[in-house]
């Protein structure tokens, strides 16, 4: 494939960035829920959050942990849960959300949840080793170490920025070059016309034989 022109390239590009910078607030249960990050990723897998767990099915108790954490920074819920009364103030906040649509807000908070652990369109251009490891200690390490942010502004950045910033570096260093999304629609168009070829190809002996003397 082709490259497209390298200003609508860069325009993309630095759309995607900003977008992946600020993403769109989201609010459930009253809380406003800061952009998914790292260190929300890790606080719900270490309590056992349904939401990313596979193939486990939600309930209320996940939704109202992942609110929780996701309406704080990484350290903020960590201090908030080690307070004596932190139990207190659930019970109080969840006095003050009363009834509500649980399959209308888990559905929300999933919506909020995919819009972060979202990985751009991409491809390989060097082998894989096959031990790529944890995709989250990877990130972090990344960040830290080759990108230069501290284990705090690593944890709280908004996860979509923080994996647009690993795949840069990793097309930067020639592992992957990511697609825009003329490669993208041009890989469709392929696709779409390979099938179509494919699809005559099949039904062609059927028209010969149709009209073939016993």
């Amino acid at each position: 494939m082709q490259a497209p022109a390298q200003t609508i390239a860069n325009g993309q590009a630095h759309h995607a960035y900003f977008l992946a910078c600020v993403p769109e607030p989201y609010r459930i249960l009253g809380l406003r829920l800061r952009p998914f990050s790292l260190g929300h990723y890790l606080l719900l897998q270490k309590f056992n959050c349904a939401y990313v767990q596979d193939e486990v099915e939600p309930r209320h108790a996940d939704l109202t942990l992942g609110c929780l954490v996701c309406s704080m920074r990484f350290a903020e819920f960590i201090e908030f849960i080690e307070q004596k009364n932190f139990l207190h103030q659930v019970k109080k906040w969840g006095k003050r959300i009363g009834v509500y649509q649980f399959a209308e807000k888990s559905a929300l908070f999933t919506e909020y949840l995919k819009a972060s652990l979202t990985e751009p369109d991409y491809i390989c251009t060097q082998p894989s080793d096959g031990n790529e490891g944890d995709w989250t200690h990877n990130l972090k390490t990344t960040l830290v170490t080759r990108l230069g942010y501290t284990d705090t502004e690593a944890l709280d950045m908004p996860l979509t920025k923080a994996l647009s910033e690993y795949y840069k570096l990793a097309e930067s260093e020639g592992i992957l070059r990511l697609l825009t999304p003329e490669d993208i629609a041009m890989a469709k168009a392929n696709d779409a016309a390979l099938a179509a070829l494919e699809e005559l190809q099949t039904a062609k002996p059927e028209k010969e034989d149709h009209g073939a003397t016993p």
